[in-house]
């Protein structure tokens, strides 16, 4: 193997292994991450998929709540105008993929640093954790919330 794969794999597992030792902190209501669902095992919107064929790589874990599943990402800010936000998405070693473009809903919020944010107050450089919903074309705050904002598919 080669080093690149070796980082990508020692970090796929750092990640893994922090989320089992979180899951156990999660309150009883909370989704919880399921062993045996990977980011590799989310099916994928076509469009999301065409339009972002790596979208796969940037999702840190995948989390199930009321029988549907939800990939968890983290973006960076990296421009807010009044109708839409653009991040870019991180992968598991934190590397920057390709910008996407995100037109918030009018009571969309996101998750910084724990705590939920209105779009509105975002700034660049901030950093967000994301939801999307299996076979979806957005984004959301937490696994079951039903303010979905659109992923802009230009």
């Amino acid at each position: 193997m080669n080093t690149k794969v070796k980082l990508t794999a020692a970090a796929a597992m750092l990640v893994c292994v922090t989320a089992l030792g979180t899951s156990t902190a999660m309150s009883a209501d909370a989704p919880k991450p399921e062993m045996n669902n990977k980011c590799a095992d989310i099916l994928w919107n076509t469009e999301l998929l065409n339009r972002f064929p790596r979208v796969a790589a940037g999702c840190q874990e995948v989390a199930v709540k009321d029988g549907k599943k939800y990939a968890r990402f983290t973006a960076k800010v990296t421009t807010v105008t009044k109708e839409t936000i653009t991040v870019q998405f991180l992968n598991v070693v934190g590397h920057k993929g390709r910008p996407i473009t995100i037109k918030p809903s009018a009571t969309g919020k996101v998750d910084m640093a724990g705590k939920k944010v209105a779009y509105k107050d975002l700034r660049k450089g901030d950093t967000l954790t994301f939801w999307v919903p299996e076979n979806r074309v957005g984004v959301i705050s937490e696994p079951g919330d039903t303010s979905e904002s659109e992923i802009l598919l230009k």
